[in-house]
This record gives structure tokens, C-alpha cells and sequence, in this order.
């Protein structure tokens, strides 16, 4: 499991603005815009403590930043493995059945008797082909 790293008053301040900026704009204008709700006032009770809890003492902010970062390793460890998933599953294994079904060996794994060797020539670029590579 990776560490949380320790934040000084600097970076516990920076937590406490950008937190409650983004519990602002995202649950206090562009949700409930989005969803045609009624403006709620929790966001911006939440955004105005949080901001001046960053102004007025951020070191105590530390366990809210600390159980923050616990939660977001635990969503991350999880959200990785559904996206792997379902890109493995829908992507890649679908993909190795149509590979299989058309006989197609992009990596020549197939063993061929008559085969001298199964070394590939390749040729040699000159020096001027890396002169202006992009």
C-alpha cells in the first residue's frame, strides 16, 4: 500500500482551498445545473467551512486530509481493477478470439519445418533518417 505523505501548513492550506473550491463548483453549480435540480446550500456551507478552516488553522486539517487520501487509494485500488476488467473482457479477449478464428499470428509463433531459420533480416536506416524525426 503507498504511504500518504505528511503535508506542512503550506500544503494542508492548499487541501482546505482546492477541496472546498471543488465541493463548490462541482456539487454547488455544475450538478445540480446538469441535473436540473434546485440549488442546495450544503455546498457551499461545506466549501465556506473547509476554506476557512485552511485560512484560520491548517494544521489541523491533517486527519481530514489523512482519511481523504485513505479513501482515495481504497476507490483507486478498486476503480483499477473494473477498468482492467472490463478492458481485458470487452477488449482485448474478443480481439484474441477473432485473431484465433482468422488464423492471424501477428508475432510468426508458428513452427515451420522448412524453415532455414527464423531469424528476420532488417535493414539498416541511414544516418539521415534521424535528423528530423518528428
Amino acid at each position: 500500500m503507498h504511504s500518504i505523505p505528511q503535508l506542512d501548513r503550506k500544503g494542508l492550506r492548499e487541501f482546505g482551498l482546492v477541496t472546498g473550491g471543488i465541493v463548490a463548483v462541482l456539487f454547488g453549480l455544475f450538478l445540480p445545473w446538469l441535473l436540473e435540480y434546485a440549488w442546495p446550500t450544503w455546498p457551499w456551507v461545506l466549501a465556506g467551512a473547509l476554506t476557512a478552516w485552511a485560512l484560520i488553522h491548517p494544521m489541523s486539517l491533517n486527519p481530514v486530509y489523512r482519511g481523504w487520501m485513505r479513501i482515495g487509494h481504497v476507490l483507486g485500488w478498486i476503480s483499477t481493477r473494473i477498468v482492467l476488467s472490463v478492458v481485458f473482457y470487452l477488449m482485448i479477449t474478443p480481439m484474441s478470439f477473432i485473431m484465433r478464428l482468422f488464423r492471424y499470428d501477428p508475432m510468426r509463433r508458428r513452427q515451420d519445418a522448412d524453415a532455414a531459420s527464423y531469424r528476420t533480416i532488417c535493414n539498416p536506416r541511414p544516418k539521415e533518417h534521424m535528423e528530423r524525426p518528428f
